[in-house]
């Protein structure tokens, strides 16, 4: 059988000076690009980001306020480890607490980074108390949104740091009452019942008269459960007499301040109205009502400067101090905000 012929494949046609040219041109025109782009990029590394902005005194002090409470819960749970098991169960809750803290007082670009925990340099419960006259104090500096959450941050590590030194056998001594904030003086003040020198600040008549409310019809509710339950009855381990007499007073010291927001210095009416729960249980009714309370000088802090943003830290201290003197300490007392509900609690 014969093989058929073998066909000759005629060698591809070279391509022609001309188009030689152009493929040269062309590669040489996309490598001239690319490294245009390369030294681009390389310029815009060398030159840096634009100088960082000077940040305000309330990004430093929330910034800071987070950092510690970083710090602080990995102290307690480094502390946790070399306890008996009731205390060290307390500061492992507190160490929670700060880390949920610490969510409230990041933001969704992220505060500044934790600082290392340094060497204890105090006992455990004297730095929580320090942190928190810290948040206090800049609570009194900083601008109303901030205001809010750093007296409410630093009331809650107020009260960890007096729950944690009695599971330590640490008395931190005896707390001032008052005092926490520094008074603004550089505040306008009114004149003639001039109401245009509040118009930078929004809401504070509102929730002062909020807060004023808020305490006479708390003492208003004791006098009803009183007549309906009589004298033997506690609530938050205090005898009713003893509240109603609290509330009264700081509804006075509320109306005293009514002048610092071009209000007249007039005592509510005592005209109030009780749901039928109230009357059906008014003892649960009143350990419902004084937990509300501490939510009321949290928005007035966040509301207000000067005078009347120290009495609403103060009142939210003592508000706070009473409503969470049993069971769990939240990270922010007279907030609302679920620190595992946060956008970036997950991040």
């Amino acid at each position: 059988m014969e093989k058929p012929p073998n066909v000759l494949q005629r060698p591809a046609a070279r391509p022609s000076r001309a188009a030689a040219a152009a493929g040269f041109f062309r590669r040489t025109l996309a490598l001239g690009l690319l490294a245009c782009v390369v030294a681009s990029l390389g310029l815009t590394a060398g030159a840096g980001a634009e100088p960082e902005r000077p940040r305000s005194f309330s990004e430093q002090a929330l910034n800071e306020a987070f950092a510690t409470s970083r710090v602080l819960a990995v102290q307690a749970e480094s502390l946790a480890g070399s306890l008996d098991a009731e205390p060290a169960a307390e500061l492992r809750a507190a160490a929670e607490t700060l880390n949920q803290q610490s969510l409230l007082l990041t933001s969704p670009g992220g505060a500044a980074a934790a600082r290392p925990a340094a060497a204890q340099v105090q006992p455990y419960p004297r730095a929580l108390l320090e942190s928190a006259r810290k948040n206090l104090a800049a609570a009194g500096r900083a601008d109303y949104g901030t205001a809010r959450l750093l007296a409410a941050a630093g009331t809650g590590q107020l009260l960890l740091a007096e729950r944690t030194a009695q599971a330590l056998g640490d008395p931190l001594g005896q707390l001032p009452d008052s005092g926490w904030t520094p008074v603004l003086e550089d505040q306008p003040r009114c004149s003639g019942g001039d109401r245009t020198v509040l118009q930078d600040r929004p809401g504070a008549a509102e929730s002062l008269q909020a807060a004023i409310d808020a305490e006479y019809g708390a003492a208003y509710g004791y006098e009803v459960a009183q007549a309906q339950a009589g004298s033997g009855f506690t609530v938050l381990g205090q005898p009713p007499a003893q509240r109603r007499s609290a509330h009264l007073e700081a509804g006075e010291e509320g109306v005293r301040l009514l002048p610092d927001l071009c209000l007249p210095e007039v005592t509510p009416l005592p005209a109030w109205s009780l749901d039928p729960a109230f009357l059906a249980d008014p003892v649960t009714s009143l350990q419902e009502l004084e937990a509300t309370i501490p939510g009321v000088y949290a928005d007035l802090a966040g509301s207000s400067d000067g005078a009347v943003r120290s009495w609403a830290i103060d009142r939210l201290v003592e508000a706070s101090r009473l409503v969470y003197s049993t069971g769990e300490v939240p990270p922010a007392p007279g907030l609302d905000a679920e620190p595992a509900h946060l956008p970036w609690a997950a991040a």
